[in-house]
């Protein structure tokens, strides 16, 4: 028994030996954390077209009042160059318009509008000289372009600003044309001049008067106010003057009515001659036989005697089925140049109001929409104009071609 014990005792102290050499036990190693699958990347979305460039040209110019015929048909034609032209070129081009009521302080809210419309990058207007005279100032400072179509005080291009594009004749240009006419043509000795005392009406038989009596032609003169329409104290002077023509500036239909008429009543027989303000069948249809032989000049021609504004006269009558004339001439002009000034500027990857400005002065047509060239010169200026004369027959303009 004490053997069996004794080899018992040494075995387990051999098992104690050998755990002792085997040293601590050993613990298996900490798993790291699970690696996250590398993050896939979002599909790419399917490129989307650019949002189109907002670009505006703006028109400022009389909507409503007495000479609200004459806006209405350059805002209309302003219209249509804007149509064709979004559809030649793909562009997306908006026209914005303001009313000025042919009325200084109305012409400077509106160009504060424009101005601070940074989509804004042309101006076609305004269209009555008093007008352009309070806005350039505005549009200056703004360095905004605007071309009018049909501002013509001599001043505004003299010496002009570097906003300010006229792409018409001026109104000493028309006083040459017309006193011409009036000596050498209808043979006149003395002239009667009426001005509504505005600047273009003031600014315009200035002009006559000075070209007149170079001719050797005697003027007598006087002027009434916007609103007037009794002329008796004027055809009375007309009467006891004799005189062979009695022109009158204004550009309110409803005083060239009046004054044709009642001088026709009072029994006048000389010669009725009215300026571009003049150019329109509103005045011409309720004067009725009265306006029958009346001579007017206009800084641009009727755009139906215009071969290259075919497409013009065919969209306007499409679109807008109204009468219109010479002032839809200069109005197309106006807002084609701008529009040709803006696309340059976008071709050139720099659609900014300087870059417009500048590209409008660099204006160069060798034709332009209405058939003559058009660059500008000293003042913004047109080079090389000339006005066109009309004689209302049979109620309707034609073209004086002698």
């Amino acid at each position: 028994m004490r053997k069996r014990y004794r080899i018992l005792a040494e075995l387990v102290a051999l098992t104690l030996v050998l755990a002792a050499c085997a040293g601590p036990a050993t613990t298996q190693a900490p798993t790291s954390e699970p690696t996250a699958p590398p993050a896939t990347e979002e599909p790419t979305a399917e490129p989307t077209e650019a949002e189109p460039t907002t670009i505006k040209i703006g028109i400022v110019t009389v909507l409503t009042g007495g000479a609200g015929f004459l806006g209405i048909e350059q805002r209309n034609m302003a219209k249509v160059t804007v149509d064709l032209f979004n559809e030649e070129t793909g562009l997306n081009v908006e026209l914005v318009e303001g009313d000025d009521m042919l009325s200084p302080d109305e012409g400077k809210i509106v160009a504060d509008r424009f101005v601070a419309d940074p989509d804004i990058y042309a101006v076609i207007g305004p269209a009555g000289s008093q007008v352009c005279e309070s806005t350039q100032p505005i549009f200056e400072e703004a360095g905004l372009a605007h071309i009018t179509p049909s501002c013509t005080d001599v001043s505004l291009t003299d010496p002009g600003t570097a906003t300010f594009f006229r792409p018409i004749p001026k109104d000493d240009d028309q006083a040459k044309t017309d006193a011409t006419f009036m000596v050498e043509n209808l043979g006149a000795g003395s002239v009667f001049l009426l001005d509504d005392q505005s600047s273009y009406g003031v600014g315009l038989t200035d002009g006559l008067e000075q070209e007149l009596t170079a001719l050797g032609a005697t003027v007598e003169r006087d002027s009434v106010t916007p609103e007037e329409t009794d002329f008796s104290s004027v055809v009375t002077a007309v009467l006891g003057a004799e005189t062979d023509v009695v022109f009158i500036a204004s550009q309110i239909a409803g005083q060239i009515t009046a004054l044709a008429v009642q001088l026709r009543e009072q029994g006048y027989e000389g010669i009725y001659f009215t300026g571009d303000g003049g150019f329109d069948l509103t005045w011409v249809e309720p004067s009725g036989d009265a306006a029958n032989g009346t001579y007017v000049s206009t800084f641009a021609p009727d755009p139906h005697d215009i071969p290259q504004m075919e497409e013009f006269v065919a969209r306007f009558q499409e679109e807008i089925d109204d009468k219109f004339g010479p002032f839809a001439a200069g109005s197309a002009l106006a807002t084609r140049i701008a529009l040709e000034a803006v696309q340059r500027c976008l071709e050139a990857g720099d659609l900014s109001r300087a870059c417009v400005r500048n590209e409008v002065a660099a204006t160069n047509m060798e034709e332009s929409i209405l058939g003559f060239p058009v660059s500008f010169g000293p003042g913004n200026q047109i080079e090389g104009s000339e006005f066109t004369l009309y004689q209302v027959e049979d109620g309707k303009f034609a073209l004086v071609t002698e």
